[in-house]
């Protein structure tokens, strides 16, 4: 998802799934000649598991 002022792309990927999705993106970001400043990454928490299981609206990973 783009963020409101489009300086901002949040990807989101289970790594379970497609360990290799990041490298895609980044080579996509590339091939178009987006250039990007900063990379930060997380992963969520057994809690933001747990409450993703349990409810229909997941939290953003922190």
């Amino acid at each position: 998802a783009l963020s409101g002022n489009g300086m901002a792309l949040t990807y989101v990927y289970d790594i379970d799934e497609d360990e290799t999705a990041i490298v895609g993106l980044l080579q996509d970001l590339a091939d178009a000649g987006i250039a990007f400043t900063d990379l930060h990454t997380t992963q969520r928490s057994l809690e933001d598991i747990f409450v993703g299981l349990v409810t229909d609206h997941p939290r953003e990973p922190r």
